[in-house]
């Protein structure tokens, strides 16, 4: 049996060429903003991390989902290298399906977040914003305050969940590489 070597050879340049340049984001894209103008990425870097200065301890969410999945979306790459060699799918096809599980595992992680818990001042906080109230320094102090004199917070105390809004901003993109990713 012999083997056609410019046949494969032409199939494995043929895929290195549609995946040269491209590469799947995941993560807060820059031009995501919530309504008081603050970039979502700005606060899920402040929640991963922590601001302990601003007593905002880490939530992390980013590094744990990547070492529990990563394995499984480098299979999925994997299995779509050999779709991409055998001109099923596109290299476009196969980063966006591993950024679209990255997405769904980030959000999953988010989601199941519990600790460390709210300070019962925050929980006041998103009671008092979802009552209309502006939230400024000083009604930060109002809440200590309230906390203090002994008033119920509420019940809202979902840490990474004030508005859904940052979980539901999670997006996945191709781009060539070096691009920042766009919402």
């Amino acid at each position: 049996m012999a083997f056609d070597l410019k046949r494969i050879e032409a199939k494995l340049a043929h895929v290195s060429d549609e995946f040269r340049g491209k590469q799947a984001q995941m993560g807060f894209p820059k031009d995501a903003f919530y309504e008081d103008g603050t970039q979502v990425a700005y606060v899920a870097t402040i929640q991963n991390f922590g601001a302990p200065a601003r007593g905002i301890p880490p939530r992390p969410f980013m590094e744990p989902t990547v070492a529990e999945h990563q394995a499984e979306w480098v299979k999925q790459l994997a299995r779509g290298v050999k779709k991409v060699s055998d001109g099923g799918l596109t290299a476009f096809d196969v980063l966006d399906g591993v950024g679209r599980l990255a997405v769904a595992d980030i959000q999953a992680t988010i989601a199941g977040i519990t600790e460390p818990e709210l300070s019962a001042v925050t929980v006041l906080l998103r009671k008092w914003k979802k009552e209309g109230r502006t939230i400024t320094g000083t009604t930060v102090g109002e809440a200590s305050s309230a906390i203090a004199a002994g008033e119920d917070p509420g019940s809202d105390n979902k840490p990474l969940n004030a508005t859904g809004y940052m979980i539901a901003s999670v997006r996945n993109a191709v781009n060539k590489t070096g691009e920042e990713m766009q919402g």
